[in-house]
C-alpha cells in the first residue's frame, strides 16, 4: 500500500488513486448486492460518512457547504457546467465536482471553473489519503476510487472556502455517495432515460425513483422539460414524500432575451434544455441566499390561479435574462459534448452520448453540422464507436445505420495498448483482452444490423420516435441517408492512438474532406481528446454561436469574471 508525504509528485498520487479501482469481478458482485439489498446500499452511505470523518470533516462541517446537487441520466455534466459558469460570472467563488474525467482526473474537482493543478491535486490527495491510511481498521479498509474522490472533493471545497459547490451525482442518486449531503436547498434532475439498469432498475419509474433520492426537505427541485410522463409522476410523488417543491424548467427560448441578440436555432437542442435547467438552478440559489435572483413562484397560489391540479407539476416562471446569466451561458465550455475539432481537411465531431435517446439527438447535431461544414461537397464520413457496461449495443447502433458512413471503426477506451499505473486513463476494471472482446461483440451486432438494413432500406426510418425526428435537415441529405449504396467498410483497432494514426494517413493519401464522428462513450471521447487536445484548450461554448456577441445596448460581452 502507498503512503507518502504531501510533497510526493502527481504520478505517485495517480498510482495510489488507481490502486483503489474496483476490479471487474468484484464490481459484478457489488452490482448484484446493490440490486437486491437496501441495507447494503445504506451501509455504503454510512461507510462514506466514516471515510469523510476520518479525513477530518464531520457531517456538521459538511452542512456548512452551500451545495447545488444535480442528478439525471443525460446532461448532468453540461447542466452543472452552465450553472457553475453563471454563478462564477456573478462573482462567486465556485467549486464543481463532476465525473467522469476526459483526460486528467483533476478535471473532476474544479475551483472557479479550473481543474486543480497537479501540485494542488497532489497536496489535497495525500492529506486525505494519509489520514485514511492512518485510521483504517484493516489493510483493505479504504474507499474505492469514486468514493475517495468524493471525500476529497468535499475536503477541497471546504478548505478553499467556496461560496457554492455544484455537485454532480455519480450514478443514481438515492444511494450515490454524494448523497451524504444533508443541507441542500437547490436540486436539479436532468433528462431521464434508461441507463445503468444493473444498478438502478430496468424501468423509467425505477430510475426516476433513484434520481429523485437527492431531494431534501425544504429544497426546491427543478427538472428538465419533456420528461417521460411516467418518470415525471414518480418525481412528483417523491417530491411530496420528501417535502420538496418540484418545478419544471421552461424552454430556453421562452425567457425574456430582449437585452441580447440570440440565434438559439443554431444550438444543439439538448444543450438548450440543459441551459434552461441551469438558469433555474442558479437563479434559485441566488434568491435563496439573498443575492438577487427572481423568487420562485408560490406553487400553491399558482395552482389556484391557473387551476393546475395536484397531479401536475407546474412550470417555473420565466424572467428577463440578466447580463451575468447570458455571459455565463455564452462563455461556458464543456469539452467532449457536441464538440467539433478541425485540422485541415479533417473534422472531428465528438459527443459522449451513451443512451438511445441521447444518440438520436446527437445524430441530429452531427448531420446538420456535417452538412453545414461540407456545404455542397460530399465528405468521407467515419464513425468511431464504443459502448461499455450493461448498455445494449443494438439500441445504440440502430440510429447510426443510415448516417452514410463509408468507414466504421470499433475501438476500446484506451489511448495505447500498454497500461501505465500512474496514468489518469488507467482502467483496472477491465483488461485489454476483455475490452477487445467487447468491441468484437459490438462489431458483430453492427454486421447483423447492416445486413437487415440492406434487406429493408426503410426499416430504420419506420421506427423513428416522433420526438427525435430530424428537423431542418436538407432533403438531399436525407435522400442520401435513405439510399443504401453499399455497406460501410468496418475495422477494429486495439487503441485510440492507432485508430487516429490510421485515419490521418488515410486522409493524407486520399486528400479529401473527412468527417469523423466519435460517440457512444465519454471514456472513448476522453481517449480521443488525450491525443487531439491533451490540455483541453480547443473546446468552445455550445451556446457561443447562439447568444449574440454583444447586448443590444452595445455593451461588449466578455469574460466578466475569471479565477
Amino acid at each position: 500500500m502507498f503512503s507518502h508525504n504531501p510533497a510526493s509528485d502527481y504520478k505517485e498520487a495517480m498510482k495510489a488513486l488507481n490502486s483503489l479501482q474496483t476490479n471487474r469481478a468484484l464490481l459484478e458482485e457489488l452490482k448484484k448486492e446493490a440490486r437486491t439489498s437496501h441495507v447494503t446500499n445504506i451501509k455504503k452511505l454510512q461507510q462514506t460518512v466514516t471515510f469523510l470523518e476520518r479525513s477530518g470533516v464531520s457531517l456538521e462541517k459538511l452542512d456548512e457547504l452551500s451545495v447545488i446537487h444535480v442528478s439525471g441520466t443525460k446532461g448532468k455534466g453540461s447542466t452543472c457546467a452552465f450553472c457553475e459558469s453563471i454563478l462564477r460570472h456573478h462573482g462567486y467563488k465556485t467549486g464543481f465536482y463532476s465525473s467522469p474525467h476526459l483526460v486528467a482526473v483533476r478535471e473532476r474537482i474544479r475551483i472557479n471553473g479550473q481543474p486543480l493543478s497537479q501540485q494542488e491535486f497532489s497536496r489535497y490527495f495525500w492529506k486525505v489519503y494519509n489520514s485514511l491510511i492512518e485510521l483504517r481498521k484493516t489493510e483493505n479498509d479504504m474507499p474505492p476510487y469514486f468514493r475517495f474522490l468524493t471525500v476529497m472533493a468535499f475536503n477541497v471545497f471546504l478548505s478553499e472556502k467556496v461560496d457554492v459547490a455544484i455537485v454532480e451525482v455519480g450514478i443514481g442518486g438515492e444511494y450515490d455517495c454524494t448523497n451524504i449531503l444533508r443541507q441542500v436547498s437547490t436540486v436539479g434532475i436532468t433528462s431521464l432515460g434508461i441507463d445503468h439498469t444493473s444498478l438502478l432498475g430496468s424501468t423509467i419509474e425505477d430510475i426516476a425513483w433513484q434520481k429523485a433520492g437527492i431531494m431534501k426537505p425544504g429544497s426546491i427541485a427543478f427538472t428538465a422539460d419533456q420528461q417521460p410522463a411516467a418518470a415525471l409522476e414518480v418525481l412528483r410523488q417523491r417530491a411530496s414524500e420528501k417535502k420538496s417543491t418540484l418545478l419544471i424548467a421552461p424552454p430556453l427560448e421562452s425567457y425574456d432575451w430582449s437585452s441580447f441578440t440570440t440565434q438559439l436555432g443554431t444550438v444543439a437542442k439538448v444543450q438548450l434544455v440543459n441551459a434552461s435547467l441551469a438558469i433555474q438552478l442558479a437563479n434559485a440559489w441566488l434568491w435563496q441566499h439573498g443575492s438577487g435572483g427572481h423568487p420562485p413562484a408560490d406553487v400553491a397560489l399558482r395552482r389556484e390561479q391557473s387551476r393546475v391540479s395536484e397531479e401536475q407539476v407546474p412550470v417555473s416562471p420565466v424572467f428577463q435574462v440578466s447580463f451575468n446569466m447570458a455571459s455565463g451561458l455564452k462563455f461556458c465550455t464543456w469539452p467532449g459534448r457536441n464538440q467539433i475539432i478541425s485540422e485541415g481537411l479533417v473534422h472531428y465531431f465528438l459527443d459522449g452520448a451513451h443512451t438511445s435517446e441521447s444518440l438520436w439527438l446527437s445524430i441530429d447535431w452531427f448531420i446538420q453540422n456535417s452538412h453545414a461544414i461540407s456545404k455542397k461537397n460530399t465528405p468521407y464520413r467515419v464513425l468511431i464507436f464504443n459502448c461499455t457496461g450493461d448498455r445494449d449495443p443494438k439500441a445504440l447502433l440502430l440510429p447510426l445505420l443510415d448516417c452514410d458512413f463509408q468507414l466504421v471503426i470499433f475501438c476500446p477506451n484506451t489511448v495505447t495498448t500498454s497500461v501505465d499505473s500512474s496514468s489518469d486513463q488507467a482502467n483496472y476494471k477491465i483488461n485489454m483482452i476483455q475490452q477487445l472482446e467487447n468491441c468484437r461483440r459490438i462489431q458483430e451486432v453492427w454486421y447483423e444490423l447492416q445486413e437487415e438494413n440492406v434487406k429493408n432500406k426503410t426499416r430504420f426510418f419506420n421506427v423513428l420516435h416522433p420526438i427525435y425526428i430530424r428537423n431542418n435537415v436538407p432533403k438531399n441529405l436525407l435522400d442520401s441517408c435513405n439510399s443504401v449504396k453499399s455497406k460501410a467498410e468496418v475495422k477494429l483497432f486495439p487503441c485510440v492512438s492507432e485508430t487516429l494514426a490510421y485515419l490521418k494517413k488515410k486522409n493524407e493519401d486520399e486528400s479529401c474532406e473527412f468527417h469523423i464522428y466519435i460517440t457512444g462513450s465519454l471514456h472513448l471521447i476522453g481517449c480521443v481528446l488525450s491525443v487531439l487536445d491533451p490540455d483541453l484548450t480547443l473546446a468552445t461554448s455550445q451556446l457561443s454561436e447562439g447568444i449574440g456577441v454583444s447586448a443590444t445596448n452595445g455593451t461588449n460581452m466578455v469574460e466578466s469574471y475569471s479565477s
